[in-house]
């Protein structure tokens, strides 16, 4: 138990330092507020228009669409914000900037979490958490106290799936030549297939979305069991089993490819 307040305790002294250094650009800063609500706003009017001229996609209505895309865009964001630098392990081994850490007598992986920090996520939770609430008001099926609360667990749950998915597939950098890797951009661009109900997609999408690169239990599962949708208690039921596989099998990769690391000495 110690330990593990002693990891948060840097955890939170690195990201302060994150956050000192880009509060000396605050040009940068009000320009990524200000993209950031571009861009989820250009999101959230194509689902409007789509909405208008169809009542609902797979028996989602556009409510309840928004909250799926809710979970999304928060467990998105969250990974944005708190741990950017799960992003950026290919360019860490290209340039050699994974020595430094590896000399420290600090954990690797802890280092690389937070070795940058993006305010964008800070703004896409923001957004999320409002789509969520409202969408939880509009929506047929009552929220109470009780669904709001395990709306949250199903929240931190879904941050933490889409980390392990992002920080296996960089991972796979100490695997290719150079640290050149576009697996994480590939599981980004799966990501967008996600916005909309499992239910309208083939049998082969359905597979990959529930097992191998697992978004089904971002925002599907546990969306679905909130809004009362058939077939999603198993989905939910499981949730903390792929939380809990994710997060090991993400481990052994990144051990692993440790071992094969040897520095690039571009510096």
């Amino acid at each position: 138990m110690r330990k593990w307040k002693r990891y948060g305790q840097l955890y939170m002294h690195l990201q302060m330092q994150n956050i000192r250094s880009l509060a000396q650009y605050r040009a940068d800063f009000l320009m990524m507020i200000f993209f950031t609500l571009l861009s989820q706003g250009c999101t959230l009017a194509l689902i409007g228009i789509i909405y208008s001229n169809i009542p609902a996609v797979g028996g989602w209505a556009m409510w309840e669409i928004l909250m799926l895309y809710g979970f999304l865009l928060f467990s998105e964001g969250s990974v944005n914000f708190f741990f950017q630098g799960a992003w950026k392990i290919a360019n860490m081994i290209r340039e050699s900037e994974l020595d430094r850490f590896l000399v420290r007598p600090l954990p690797a992986g802890l280092q690389i979490l937070t070795a940058k920090i993006d305010f964008e996520g800070l703004n896409k939770m923001a957004i999320a958490s409002a789509l969520l609430i409202l969408s939880a008001r509009h929506c047929e099926t009552a929220f109470g106290p009780l669904k709001y609360m395990l709306m949250a667990v199903f929240l931190v749950q879904a941050c933490l799936i889409r980390l392990c998915m992002v920080w296996t597939a960089s991972c796979a950098s100490f695997w290719m030549e150079n640290g050149r890797n576009s697996l994480n951009f590939f599981v980004i661009s799966l990501g967008e297939l996600a916005k909309y109900p499992l239910v309208i997609y083939p049998p082969v999408l359905k597979g990959i979305f529930g097992y191998l690169i697992p978004y089904a239990f971002v925002s599907y599962y546990p969306a679905g069991f909130l809004l009362g949708k058939d077939g999603m208690e198993l989905g939910a039921a499981c949730m903390p089993l792929v939380c809990a596989g994710m997060t090991a099998v993400s481990w052994i990769v990144f051990k692993r490819g440790l071992l094969r690391y040897e520095s690039s000495s571009q510096n």
